[in-house]
């Protein structure tokens, strides 16, 4: 298994969270360590799977898969203006509304544009 694939069974993972279940939650915050371990190996160019491979993933919305990628591709892998706009456009999405979900993004980005 590449570690694209890799990366999109953990999105599937955390996907299936039980939040209500330690077993569940630790597997998820395993994942998400996994996660991006795989972002960074791509990012800093260490496997055959390019940036631009992983740029793909912004488009794939089943399980969160491009909320997970945007988040991994702006903290950890080092890419160009179009592919961070796209990103961070995703990003934006998720913070709208007044969930507690929403309200984490809206975190988020504030302290991604101080950077």
């Amino acid at each position: 298994m590449n570690l694209i694939q890799e990366y999109i069974e953990l999105t599937k993972t955390c996907a299936s969270t039980d939040y209500g279940d330690k077993k569940s939650v630790k597997l998820h915050n395993k994942s998400v360590d996994k996660m991006y371990e795989i972002a960074e190996k791509i990012g800093y160019e260490q496997t055959t799977d390019t940036i631009e491979d992983f740029a793909k993933l912004l488009d794939k919305t089943e399980n969160k898969t491009n909320v997970w990628a945007a988040v991994h591709i702006l903290e950890r892998i080092p890419t160009d203006k179009t592919i961070e706009e796209k990103a961070l456009k995703i990003i934006k999405q998720q913070a709208d509304g007044d969930s507690a979900e929403a309200m984490g993004f809206k975190i988020w980005l504030d302290n991604y544009k101080r950077k």
